[in-house]
């Protein structure tokens, strides 16, 4: 529906009001903050009508109003656009200035724009974007061998097999060569069980003694298909009064603990377009009608998903306008470098 000017006036001032402040907005404060031009009681009027249509919503310790989330919806949906200034750029600037691959800069970027937005964010993307590796066998131990999964950005994974006898550079050499010969260069959706029984032959061919590599190689192949999840700022949510409740703290630092359940929350709920902001309880992460989620998705050449959560009354305007920046730098980043 849409409003006339002064309810957007209105609505927009109680809105930015209440994010500053926590408290109900009354008439009486509305117009000390704002010049309105119109009297008391029509400022009254409009807030009434403003509640008879769901915008806002009265609370039982005041006369004031706070906005509901079809008014937060509507005051994002209407927002005049923040301009960033040149610290918060250079702030936003630096994860991409010191990242040289997709990991490092999804691990910088949580961060970054978890002290930028006073959010918690989530980073996710691909653990080798390509999907394409390298491997290094290298003795770890009396009869342990580390593999080493370089990925093609510079991405690297550790994995180690226990033999059941001992191990000597000369075998791990020749087991570097053997897997580098079948798998490398291939990208990982393109090793199938063929390539694998092949690799199994070559190894049972020139070192026999280590075939029960094979399984740790199986682990491998399943766990590089898997995605990154970075995390910044976990303490941020715990900030607001909000979440000094102890069950809603509770909450959500077990969500914090549950890994595969924040990568299928995000990775199953992916927007439409490239930001996307779902408010209170439909933010589909975690389960608090006072949380906000804002949803970044770049799919230039692979999935790259960032969720900025804080609460439902965060800075909409100045937050909005980072993910804006970043998301145009992280396309940049993604064509330069794959």
């Amino acid at each position: 529906m849409t409003l006339d000017t002064r309810k957007q006036q209105i609505l927009s001032a109680i809105v930015s009001a209440y994010i500053e402040t926590g408290e109900p907005v009354g008439s009486k404060t509305l117009l000390t903050r704002e010049r309105l031009n119109v009297s008391p009681a029509t400022v009254r009027n409009d807030m009434s009508e403003l509640e008879r249509l769901g915008y806002l919503q009265k609370t039982h310790t005041s006369s004031g109003r706070v906005p509901s989330n079809a008014g937060y919806r509507y005051y994002v949906q209407t927002l005049t656009p923040y301009r960033l200034s040149p610290g918060e750029l250079a702030a936003l600037n630096s994860a991409f200035e010191t990242s040289v691959s997709l990991e490092e800069l999804l691990e910088a970027s949580t961060h970054h724009l978890a002290a930028f937005s006073g959010c918690t964010v989530f980073g996710i993307s691909p653990h080798c974007p390509d999907g394409i590796y390298q491997f290094e066998v290298l003795p770890a131990g009396k009869r342990i061998l580390a593999i080493m999964v370089i990925a093609s950005g510079g991405a690297v994974k550790n994995y180690f097999y226990r033999a059941s006898e001992d191990v000597t550079a000369q075998d791990a050499a020749t087991l570097t060569k053997i897997i580098n010969t079948v798998f490398a260069g291939f990208p990982i959706d393109r090793i199938g069980e063929v390539r694998t029984i092949l690799l199994e032959h070559e190894i049972r061919s020139h070192c026999p003694k280590h075939i029960g590599i094979m399984q740790t190689i199986r682990k491998i192949l399943a766990g590089v298909r898997d995605y990154e999840l970075h995390i910044g700022g976990t303490e941020n949510l715990l900030s607001h009064p909000e979440f000094s409740d102890i069950e809603t703290a509770r909450g959500f630092v077990g969500m914090l603990s549950t890994r595969e359940h924040i990568l299928e929350a995000m990775l199953n709920n992916l927007p439409t377009d490239e930001i996307e902001i779902r408010i209170g309880a439909e933010n589909g992460l975690f389960n608090s009608p006072h949380a906000s989620l804002i949803t970044l998705f770049c799919d230039e050449k692979f999935p790259v998903v960032l969720g900025l959560m804080g609460p439902k009354r965060m800075d909409y305007a100045r937050t909005i306008a980072g993910c804006n920046y970043f998301i145009k730098h992280l396309k940049t980043f993604i064509d330069r470098e794959y």
